[in-house]
């Protein structure tokens, strides 16, 4: 992993925003100017193995994965150097854009009101194909079933942890299963943190990029494992 010689804002109190991102391209580019017009938080991209790798500019933090590892091991590593460099809390964004810089915000909003685990909770939207929405509805029982905790929209992958509710869901998802996984572990330590959702809107981009039946059907297996470990 090769870390940019960028220099780390140290605040006492500061949210950090983590981006994994692997061939996003342009998209990336466009996310992280939307982002600086809505936050002046510190941005650490995690370019994950890209085949164009990301160029370096004086609005983020640049960590590079020389290969592929997956959307959880980027996100680990974005986490990981930021607690250790000062950072209180983290907002993981993907780097597609479907999630709206706009809502940046409320997590800092919630994050002050108390809030240890935000998770924004996107609304059902026609443009998305139905399947999506039923799959991610039968998730979200299914885990409530499981663990205890009713998340409206576990696949998303945008939320705000603090370092104490990191270390408690940190998960050992390399992929897409990083998203059920994290809330697995919330209905295992829900007592221990103090977790809220508030709504958005959908964004759909690709239907090509994503949790792939084989993700989900592999997520439903491992759960099984979260639960007993």
């Amino acid at each position: 992993m090769n870390i940019s010689h960028t220099s780390f804002p140290r605040r006492r109190e500061s949210i950090s925003i983590i981006i994994p991102s692997c061939n996003e391209g342009p998209r990336l580019t466009d996310l992280i100017k939307a982002v600086k017009k809505n936050t002046n938080l510190p941005v650490i991209v995690v370019d994950d193995g890209s085949l164009v790798p990301v160029r370096q500019t004086n609005s983020f933090i640049l960590l590079r994965h020389k290969i592929n590892l997956g959307k959880g091991a980027a996100m680990k590593t974005g986490a990981e150097y930021a607690f250790s460099h000062g950072a209180s809390a983290v907002i993981f964004m993907d780097g597609d854009g479907q999630h709206d810089p706009r809502h940046l915000p409320e997590f800092i909003s919630r994050y002050q009101q108390g809030f240890n685990c935000v998770l924004a909770s996107r609304r059902p939207s026609l443009k998305v194909p139905l399947v999506r929405l039923l799959g991610n509805k039968f998730a979200s029982i299914y885990i409530n079933l499981l663990f205890g905790v009713y998340v409206s929209d576990i696949l998303s992958g945008y939320r705000l942890l603090d370092k104490s509710a990191y270390k408690l869901l940190i998960w050992d998802s390399q992929r897409y299963g990083v998203e059920t996984e994290m809330i697995a572990r919330l209905g295992k330590y829900k007592d221990k943190i103090n977790w809220t959702e508030f709504p958005i809107e959908s964004i759909y981009i690709d239907k090509y990029k994503g949790v792939t039946i084989i993700d989900a059907v592999k997520a439903l297996f491992d759960s099984i494992w979260w639960k007993l470990s």
